[in-house]
């Protein structure tokens, strides 16, 4: 029998941590359809998995979602949503042939190629001092994710948003340092807070805005682009400072979601996260499904130009097209108010994140 809602432990464990782990989501049999199809492509130089885009739309892999018990939990405990059409597979190599460091943030910002050392980075802006190489004249170029610099004409946002991260496990990843998707458990309550004090600035949301640089400087000395606000990384290092580096996991900072083939997780979009490096010996393999509460008043809600289902700019085409809104309806100041109070979003969700109001200004 489908689970079809969260049980009051799993709604609070959301509230609390910002992500959960939903067990034995899929069947075993939608896994492995799913895990045949990607295992049929090709590795690309050992590096990457090419996959093709008629797989991102694949009746069998949309069904990981569309027909689980993920639709239905969505809906009754965020709301209703238009028609998941496409999604994102992400596929790690084994013997950590990708390399790299995870990189915690927040989605819907733009990510890219940057220069390589901090003399080409104007300090005030945190912009490259050669701007049109990199962002083109008129900030047009896309991101290689796909992300826009700007989500509205007047340059008000930054970065886009939507409800809910779900991420749905082909394969078992139990073991710390086998790929995991991390999370930096509890933050996301401070990534709101980052939010309002840039709305309440009257300036940008999102990189650029209020103590966000969008080009910072590693421990190294190197630029790397800047996916969390300033006041957000400091948490995360001062809840971590406690915690000990294992040789598995050197990042006490994040914590491993940890699951097993057809367990799916839920992470709230404020919640920042990150692939991690894999040093296991087989392919990471996780389809992650990018969901947004709908909003009637949207004209332009459940076109199939959006993208739902993979899109984190959900304001414009998924193409950086900008599209026509009628003088009613502000689609930008909408998404602002959200990032500004993610449990709006969050139907099943209201008495008790009431409750939690409650207790918290008895306590002042």
């Amino acid at each position: 029998m489908f689970k079809t809602n969260l049980s009051t432990r799993e709604k609070e464990q959301f509230v609390d941590d910002g992500f959960i782990v939903i067990k034995n989501a899929i069947s075993s049999e939608a896994v492995e359809l799913a895990k045949n199809l990607l295992s049929a492509q090709k590795l690309v130089d050992d590096r990457q998995l090419l996959v093709t885009p008629e797989l991102t739309t694949h009746p069998s892999i949309l069904g990981l979602f569309n027909e689980s018990c993920l639709a239905d939990i969505l809906r009754n405990e965020m709301g209703p949503y238009p028609e998941v059409i496409s999604c994102q597979i992400a596929v790690t190599p084994p013997f950590d042939r990708l390399g790299g460091e995870p990189a915690p943030h927040v989605d819907g910002s733009w990510s890219g190629p940057i220069p390589q050392t901090m003399s080409e980075i104007d300090p005030i802006t945190t912009r490259p001092k050669n701007s049109e190489k990199y962002f083109g004249v008129n900030d047009e170029i896309r991101g290689a994710n796909d992300g826009q610099l700007w989500i509205d004409p007047d340059r008000r946002m930054s970065i886009g948003s939507y409800t809910a991260l779900v991420g749905v496990a082909l394969n078992d990843q139990l073991v710390p340092g086998n790929g995991q998707l991390a999370v930096i458990k509890g933050c996301h309550e401070v990534v709101e807070e980052a939010f309002k004090k840039q709305r309440d600035s009257g300036g940008v949301i999102g990189p650029e805005g209020l103590d966000w640089p969008r080009i910072k400087a590693s421990k190294n000395g190197k630029p790397f682009y800047n996916g969390l606000p300033d006041q957000v990384r400091e948490e995360a290092y001062r809840m971590a400072k406690d915690k000990p580096a294992t040789e598995d996991w050197p990042w006490p900072e994040l914590t491993p979601v940890l699951l097993e083939a057809g367990d799916a997780t839920v992470v709230l979009h404020s919640c920042p996260h990150t692939p991690t490096p894999n040093f296991g010996p087989n392919p990471r393999m996780n389809i992650y499904f990018r969901i947004r509460k709908q909003r009637k008043e949207n004209p332009h809600e459940g076109s199939r130009r959006l993208g739902h289902g993979v899109s984190d700019h959900l304001d414009r085409g998924y193409f950086g097209q900008f599209l026509q809104y009628p003088d009613s309806y502000d689609p930008w100041q909408t998404s602002i108010d959200k990032l500004c109070d993610h449990w709006s979003e969050w139907d099943g969700f209201k008495e008790l994140i009431q409750e939690k109001k409650q207790i918290a200004s008895s306590l002042q």
